[in-house]
């Protein structure tokens, strides 16, 4: 297939004529093929290195110039460039040193083809960026067993580039996941610390009658929270599989607002749940009831107790779990960026925060199949309405 065109290149020349060449067999068939562009200004050399490439099991592309050359290198990011050194417009040096430039994740291995093998030019290609050279006239198979070892460097690159980009990602779950495990535990802890600063002050006056009511709500707190990190940890360890259990909704509601008692005192609130017994993961959901109730509770309306309502409905082969209150609502506008991961809206008279909570039962949309923590838009109401929030289970 032959391909002509006028792309401008560094320099603000044209390009001569390029031709495009498919491969057809090859002298090695272990490995995946690659593509090969070979730049040339001699016909009859860009003839042979074509036709020895192809003979090699790849694909070829060719450029008359170095102009066509940078241009077809942008279009089809090659794994292997094949250069002429002395080149009209761009040369083999300056067309290696703009690939260099180029480069972002992906590795383009460069072989410089010299006709007198000079010292001072391999020298001056080696820095330019090449990673090897072959002599003029070319012996196609020096030219195949330098296309090997193009080929295993290319690949190491990648797995290199894959390696990378993994752990990036790897460490950006480590750190959302830390900032989950501090967010969740803030709720047990604040209580533990709450009622052992109540426990204190009623030491001091002489008032002794309740204390033991409070050490009972610390160690249900504190073991909740021990139970949450181990939990938590062996989801981390584990890669996210989900641990499936019998759970009744009134209980576990009844132990989140335990949790959130002091904060749900202060504010007046009234949480009401009807039981629903289903099958889900406690652990995640109560990291999701905890987010909701708390939010119901921190974006209230002025002056207007939170009235809270937690819900459970069999649908299909899962189960809904919905929880709604009477607080400040979404605008329409807001609803699918506030459950984005660590988006906050701005608003006059919202608390402090990260956005974390709306995120993390966000986060179950992206989960495998059988979690507990779908957080479900299109339970919403009308922003001027109270605003429910629903956690999604499937079987």
């Amino acid at each position: 297939m032959a391909v002509s065109s006028n792309w401008s290149a560094p320099g603000g020349l044209a390009g001569r004529g390029v031709e495009a060449a498919s491969t057809s067999g090859g002298l090695d068939d272990s490995g995946a093929a690659m593509t090969v562009l070979v730049a040339d200004d001699d016909e009859g050399s860009l003839l042979v290195a074509k036709a020895a490439v192809e003979k090699s099991g790849h694909q070829c592309i060719v450029a008359a110039d170095g102009d066509a050359a940078w241009q077809l290198y942008q279009e089809r990011r090659p794994q292997v460039v094949v250069s002429d050194l002395m080149m009209p417009r761009l040369n083999g040096f300056d067309l290696c040193r703009a690939i260099r430039a180029a480069e972002t994740s992906s590795y383009t291995y460069v072989m410089l083809l010299t006709s007198h093998g000079a010292q001072a030019d391999v020298l001056e290609g080696m820095r330019a960026g090449a990673d090897d050279y072959v002599g003029k006239p070319l012996d196609p198979f020096v030219l195949h067993t330098r296309l090997l070892a193009a080929r295993r460097v290319t690949a190491l690159h990648g797995a290199l580039a894959d390696a990378l980009d993994e752990t990036r990602e790897s460490n950006e779950r480590l750190a959302e996941f830390t900032g989950r495990v501090s967010h969740d535990l803030r709720n047990p802890l604040t209580s533990i610390l709450g009622y052992v600063e109540l426990g204190a002050t009623d030491a001091e006056s002489g008032h002794m009658e309740e204390t033991a009511e409070y050490l009972d709500i610390v160690g249900g707190s504190a073991r909740r929270m021990l139970s949450m990190v181990e939990e938590l940890l062996g989801f981390a360890s584990i890669g996210g599989s989900l641990s499936r259990t019998r759970v009744s909704l009134a209980s576990l509601v009844r132990e989140v607002t335990e949790d959130l008692r002091l904060g749900l005192q202060e504010a007046g609130a009234e949480v009401h749940c009807e039981d629903f017994v289903f099958d889900a993961d406690e652990s995640q959901l109560r990291v999701a009831l905890q987010n909701l109730i708390q939010n119901a509770v921190a974006y209230r309306r002025p002056g207007v107790p939170p009235v809270i309502t937690v819900s459970g409905r069999r649908v299909g082969a899962g189960a809904v779990v919905r929880v709604e209150d009477n607080g400040k609502g979404i605008e329409a506008t807001d609803r699918r960026k506030v459950v984005e991961p660590l988006v906050r809206l701005h608003r006059e008279g919202d608390p402090a925060g990260n956005g974390a909570g709306p995120g993390d039962v966000r986060k179950g949309r992206r989960r495998p199949r059988g979690t507990a923590g779908d957080f479900s838009q299109s339970h919403w109401g009308d922003h001027r309405q109270h605003l429910p929030r629903s956690v999604v289970t499937r079987g």
